[in-house]
């Protein structure tokens, strides 16, 4: 069946979301993070954002023996042509409001790397504004439910250029795979119908930093990233972790629906990836999977040079967007390491 068939929409080639995150380990670090997008009151009226993370550690009396590590929040908007027009922070950050005007995936990152002091890099609020760009991107699907239930048909709002821009961008948009030849073939981007998403925290509220309700057509990026040793008596030693993020919109009646999720699982020794396996699941097109088999590549990077790294070398059909976006986001798992293994 094509999206012709069904009015532009089709199943996700993956669709096995998580139904809940692993239980914590007792010494371990648990990361969690999200960003929502908002709907706007207008299409010329800005795009409102916020986010937050907060860093938990587990201590040895097991789940309920926590302490809260660090903590951040923002609220941010931008506007129509995606600049950065508003943003607040918490806890405040004077040097934020040289980062007004970047445009979210036109040097965005770089200009944050420009504005914010050294001791600033690896702080959750700098990795709070790093998913912004990333939120700015997946809003585009609530425009296209949006267009939908207006009667439109979304495979017809592609961009004249889209083929040229996007194909062998990733290992979804290969040459001749199922979204490129949708669009050549005039039949628009395939849009994938989502599944309903699993409540994460049904089994450990308090694993999760809270998070508001998802309104109707709002977007949500969330992240959860656990780093234990695997012998706390060799603080130098193996250590592993365990990282998802998946991206969902807010349904009509209520609860999320899932467009993208990975999760991933790493081992490694010292300061050092030895192995990694990445395990897709929710992903739109019969391409996107093919990403999780080159993740491999990466073993032998030191974790605090990931975020550097995955780009350079995870290119092209080799990489998914979404896959590379939660394995950049493991540097900043090296300040975790070096916590737990300060005990």
């Amino acid at each position: 069946m094509t999206p012709q068939d069904t009015g532009g929409w089709w199943a996700p080639a993956v669709s096995t979301p998580l139904l809940a995150t692993p239980e914590r380990r007792p010494g371990s670090l648990r990361r969690t993070m999200h960003v929502d997008v908002g709907v706007r009151s207008g299409w010329a009226d800005p795009l409102p954002m916020s986010g937050a993370a907060r860093d938990l550690r587990t201590g040895d009396g097991g789940p309920g023996d926590v302490e809260v590590v660090a903590e951040a929040a923002l609220t941010a908007a931008f506007d129509v042509q995606r600049h950065l027009v508003e943003l607040d922070t918490s806890p405040p950050a004077p040097w934020a409001a040289e980062v007004l005007g970047a445009r979210a995936g036109g040097g965005f990152r770089r200009q944050l790397d420009e504005a914010m002091p050294p001791e600033a890099a690896r702080s959750l609020l700098r990795l709070v504004l790093d998913d912004l760009p990333a939120g700015a991107l997946i809003s585009g699907y609530a425009l296209l439910r949006l267009a939908r239930r207006a009667g439109h048909d979304p495979a017809r709002l592609t961009p004249a250029d889209a083929l040229a821009r996007m194909t062998d961008i990733c290992s979804g948009w290969r040459a001749g795979g199922a979204a490129a030849a949708s669009v050549a073939a005039d039949r628009g981007v395939p849009i994938q119908d989502c599944p309903p998403a699993p409540d994460l925290a049904i089994a450990d509220p308090i694993g999760w930093h809270p998070m508001d309700p998802l309104p109707m057509d709002g977007m949500r990026r969330r992240r959860c990233l656990d780093v234990w040793l695997e012998d706390p008596g060799d603080p130098l030693g193996r250590f592993s972790i365990w990282a998802m993020f998946r991206d969902t919109v807010g349904e009509p009646g209520g609860g999320e629906a899932v467009l993208h999720e990975y999760s991933v699982e790493v081992e490694g020794e010292g300061d050092v990836v030895r192995a990694l396996r990445a395990d897709p699941r929710v992903l739109p097109f019969p391409e996107c999977p093919g990403a999780a088999a080159e993740v491999g590549r990466m073993a032998g990077t030191p974790l605090a040079a990931f975020t550097e790294a995955v780009p350079s070398i995870l290119v092209g059909t080799l990489c998914c967007t979404h896959l590379n976006d939660l394995l950049r986001a493991l540097g900043g798992a090296a300040g975790l390491l070096a916590q737990a293994r300060k005990g």
